[in-house]
C-alpha cells in the first residue's frame, strides 16, 4: 500500500521514533483484535523511498502472506485517516522471520532461558569473539546475563557492549 500525499514536507521534520510510536498507538489494538501480536514498527528510508514496516507475530502458528494482507487491509485506513506521516511512504506488513532481532524488553522476555546469538561492538577477550551463541539468562536496564554455549560459562555484559541479539525460531510443521 502506498500513501502518496505530494503536498507534504520531507520526513526530516518529524522524528522517526515519534512516528513509530504514533503508528503503534494507532494500530496496536486493531492488530491485537485480529489475533496477532505487534512485534515491531520501523520507519526508515531505504535509499529509494520511505518505508513504514509493521512486523506482526502469532507464536502458535506463525505468520502467512494471508495474515500480512489481512493486517494491511485493517491498519491502512486507520493510518491514512490519522495521517501521522508528513511525506509519502510505502506500508509493509511482515513477520519477524526465523532470524529475529530482539530489540526491547517485550522481545527479550520471550527469550529468557532460550538460545540467542549475540553480536558485540568489539571483540571480548573473555569470550574470544565478537559473535557467540548463548542462553539469555536475564537482563536489566544496564546489563545482560548470558550462559555461553557450549561451555556453560556465565557472563554479564553491559548494554553498551552488545550491538545486537538475535533469536532463531524453529519451524513447526
Amino acid at each position: 500500500m502506498k500513501n502518496n500525499n505530494k503536498n507534504k514536507t520531507p520526513a526530516k521534520t518529524q522524528s522517526k521514533k515519534l512516528i513509530e510510536q504514533t503508528v503503534r498507538n494507532l494500530v496496536e489494538a486493531e492488530i491485537t483484535n485480529l489475533g496477532y501480536e505487534l512485534w515491531d514498527i520501523e520507519y526508515y528510508n531505504d535509499g529509494i523511498e520511505w518505508l513504514l514496516d509493521i512486523t506482526i507475530e502469532k507464536p502458535e502458528t506463525g505468520i502467512s502472506l494471508d495474515d500480512c494482507e489481512k493486517v494491511t487491509h485493517a491498519v491502512n485506513p486507520i493510518i491514512d485517516g490519522a495521517d501521522p506521516i508528513e511525506n509519502s511512504y510505502s506500508l509493509a506488513v511482515s513477520s519477524p522471520g526465523l532470524n529475529r532481532e530482539l530489540k526491547n524488553s517485550f522481545h527479550l522476555d520471550r527469550y529468557i532461558e532460550k538460545e540467542v546469538t549475540v553480536k558485540l561492538f568489539a571483540k571480548n577477550d573473555e569470550i574470544g569473539n565478537k559473535t557467540f551463541n548463548a542462553i539469555l539468562k536475564e537482563f536489566t536496564d544496564e546489563n545482560y546475563k548470558f550462559e555461553i554455549l557450549p561451555d556453560n560459562k556465565e557472563i554479564v555484559l553491559t548494554k553498551k557492549e552488545v550491538a545486537h541479539i538475535y533469536a532463531y525460531d524453529e519451524i513447526n510443521i
